[in-house]
């Protein structure tokens, strides 16, 4: 048969970008039945690209058995602990989960990169097969909206043109959200090809309702079909309605498993996330894939914990929402499941400052918090989430007012003892007014605090 080369061309940008892999470096490929076809090709892929690849092919019987009754080999560890980077080409059947994190969360090495690539198919490598640099800029405009965000509404419309709206509380720096933009750097592991930006809502924040109208885990939801869930104090109070094949199939795949084991975590409002992937244009049920696709934003049930919330939960119910307003601190940034990003309303020019009611007026000392800066390029930028051989920024304003900011954060002693603004003043020929305008945006990034 003969490959489409949007897979093959997927493939190799899966190497070279998501896995950031050169000419010499080597490749580890875990494969199964279920996944030797896409091993091959991502195999003979990374062959023309002159990087070497092995394939360690390992049953779906034997995956069920690690790490519960046996390991996995000595000679598998090995390659794993030698490989610059690795890809968990298997099936994505749960019995097999334990063996897929057997090997997400062995520590192979500071430097290893792992791609996360469980029920790999044609259609995964076709995924990849995107304008990277476009889908970081777009994940990354939506971190920042994100970060610097208090309150989050999100409308979505039934099939009867019902709009419903769910508000939460994201904390405002409280609780940084992810960019999953695909890009594995040193010593991490990541879903590839991927697209999406998430965050963990504040915990008993979540008020309202939302319209499942996309897909659930392994169910794509008819017009028919749609389901409403209705949250109050931050848990899924009802679902509505209650008998349709949508809420009888989330209760017997999700919600039975966790009444089972008597989880009372199940019903926790644990993620929003907004999906940025142009090559995902159509819902398969698959939520590692529908989550990520364009116009789409997905809310999920349970466990947070390991996505920077405190809930812990026996399930992580994905369902996905098709052509939802997002509006964060009263500011779209979706609309209608188009990306809204406005420049203006989160990298502020000082110039458009208005400091009547702000504290930096009549601030008569600064002092830095504490909170982890880059200055790099004469400009300031809050760290939001430091990782090996990879650092994401937020600037403080445009350029300009970035570069400014930069000027005065120098001024400030770094062991965090307080300077009067008086000083500032003199130490710098910026204009007074232009100075506090500055310090109003630096504070409200974080970075510094007043008295």
């Amino acid at each position: 048969m003969a490959i489409d080369p949007a897979v093959v061309s997927g493939a190799k940008l899966l190497i070279q970008r998501c896995l950031g892999l050169t000419r010499g470096q080597s490749l580890l490929i875990f494969a199964d039945e279920t996944t030797s076809e896409i091993a091959s090709i991502i195999a003979a892929s990374a062959e023309d690209l002159s990087v070497q690849s092995t394939i360690i092919f390992i049953p779906v019987s034997l995956q069920h058995r690690i790490p519960n009754e046996i390991d996995l080999s000595l000679l598998a560890q090995g390659a794993a602990k030698e490989a610059r980077a690795i890809l968990t080409c298997v099936n994505s059947s749960a019995e097999c989960l334990p063996f897929r994190e057997r090997i997400l969360e062995t520590q192979w090495s500071a430097r290893t990169r792992i791609g996360h690539m469980p029920g790999a198919n044609r259609k995964v490598l076709q995924l990849a097969n995107v304008d990277f640099n476009k889908l970081i800029a777009d994940c990354h405009n939506l971190e920042i909206a994100l970060a610097r965000g208090k309150t989050m509404e999100l409308v979505s419309q039934a099939h009867d043109d019902t709009l419903h709206r769910l508000q939460v509380d994201i904390g405002g720096w409280e609780r940084l959200p992810v960019a999953s933009d695909g890009i594995i750097s040193d010593g991490v592991w990541g879903n590839v090809p991927s697209g999406e930006t998430y965050i963990a809502p504040i915990e008993g924040s979540a008020e309202g309702s939302v319209v499942i109208n996309g897909s659930i885990p392994g169910l794509i939801v008819k017009r028919s079909e749609q389901i409403v869930l209705h949250f109050k104090s931050g848990r899924l109070s009802h679902i509505e309605p209650d008998n349709n094949r949508t809420a009888q199939f989330l209760q017997e795949k999700q919600i039975k498993r966790a009444l089972d084991v008597g989880d009372k975590n199940w019903r926790n409002l644990a993620e929003i996330g907004i999906g940025q992937n142009p090559a995902v244009n159509r819902l398969t049920g698959n939520m590692l894939f529908d989550e990520k696709a364009a116009g789409t934003a997905h809310i999920a049930l349970g466990s947070n914990s390991f996505m920077g919330g405190k809930i812990d939960s026996v399930i992580h119910c994905d369902m996905v929402i098709k052509s939802p307003t997002i509006m964060v601190d009263g500011k779209t940034i979706l609309k209608k499941g188009r990306l809204h990003f406005i420049e203006s309303d989160w990298r502020e020019a000082y110039s458009n400052i208005t400091l009547s009611g702000s504290p930096l007026q009549t601030a008569v000392s600064v002092a830095r918090s504490g909170t982890d800066t880059s200055l790099q390029n004469q400009t300031l930028s809050r760290i939001l989430r430091p990782e090996p051989g990879r650092v994401s920024t937020c600037a403080v304003g445009n350029e300009e007012t970035s570069r400014l900011a930069h000027d005065i954060y120098s001024l400030l002693p770094r062991d965090g003892e307080w300077i009067e603004v008086k000083d500032l003043f003199s130490n710098n020929s910026m204009d007074p007014d232009v100075m506090r305008r500055v310090l109003h945006l630096i504070w409200e990034h974080g970075l510094i605090k007043y008295r």
